[in-house]
């Protein structure tokens, strides 16, 4: 008598929220839903073909759901109608501390709130980023300190070099630049510098401008204290100094003779002359 024989259902298919460990995290991804729909529709008890092994599929799938957050932060509840920011999400090539700041800025309501930080910011990573999270010890995070500092740790290589304040002093404004152009290139030039003081870079803008030049008289008379208040009276005199560059040319497009009177001027009298 010929036996029926029907799959067995398969264990990879079930819930992983019914088995949690309590480092795990119960939270699956979309990407984690496909890859357990894909292995649904393989025979059980087979290996797929040309394919990994099951057992080293089942592995990797219990790595994407480890977590390195202590249990008090796993345990944690986003407050009611959170919606997670848009990020650029970080692979890994990016300076880490521009990501810490682009993650920080766009979390700027929720500052105060530890748990949360930590929670989300997995949603800020992609690719060899993602993998590193999961790959963290379990327990080995309990706040947003900790993680900030394992992830920098972690990609301090892909950080750009920050110059020397001394760099700043080679940084002279052109005779043919215009005060807005100088500005937008020294303040591109502060951001890559270390941190220091601010008096200082003051001191050197100053230097690096032209003297003579009202702006130059300004900044003689009364000094700026923070770079906000030197960028704001840069701008000033920057809308000035386009005003008197229009006016000058305005100037001389008046004084410019047309090329109707020119002609009439040179083109010679077509009346005969009187004998």
């Amino acid at each position: 008598m010929a036996t029926t024989w029907a799959p067995r259902p398969d264990p990879i298919a079930t819930p992983m929220v019914q088995n949690v460990h309590p480092h795990r995290d119960p939270v699956v991804t979309p990407v984690m839903r496909s890859v357990h729909s894909d292995l649904a529709e393989q025979p059980t008890g087979r290996n797929i073909p040309n394919g990994p092994p099951i057992g080293s599929i089942s592995k990797r799938l219990d790595d994407m759901l480890s977590t390195p957050f202590c249990s008090h932060i796993i345990n944690y509840e986003p407050p009611r109608g959170f919606l997670v920011p848009k990020f650029s999400t970080y692979d890994g090539t990016n300076d880490p501390f521009d990501h810490i700041m682009h993650y920080r800025q766009l979390m700027t309501l929720d500052i105060g709130n530890d748990a949360l930080l930590c929670k989300v910011f997995p949603a800020s990573l992609q690719g060899h980023a993602l993998s590193w999270f999961h790959r963290l010890p379990p327990n080995s995070v309990g706040n947003f300190r900790d993680l900030s500092e394992a992830f920098v740790g972690q990609y301090l290589c892909s950080a750009r070099h920050k110059q020397n304040i001394n760099t700043l002093q080679n940084i002279k404004m052109q005779d043919n630049e215009s005060l807005r152009e100088f500005v937008k290139r020294f303040g591109q030039a502060v951001l890559q510098v270390e941190a220091c003081s601010m008096d200082a870079v003051l001191q050197i803008f100053k230097r690096s401008i032209c003297p003579g030049t009202p702006f130059f008289e300004s900044l003689a008379k009364k000094p700026p204290t923070t770079m906000d208040d030197l960028f704001r009276r840069a701008n000033k005199y920057s809308m000035l100094e386009d005003d008197v560059r229009a006016a000058t040319q305005q100037v001389l497009v008046a004084g410019r003779p047309s090329r109707s009177n020119t002609e009439r001027n040179t083109k010679p009298s077509d009346r005969p002359k009187t004998v």
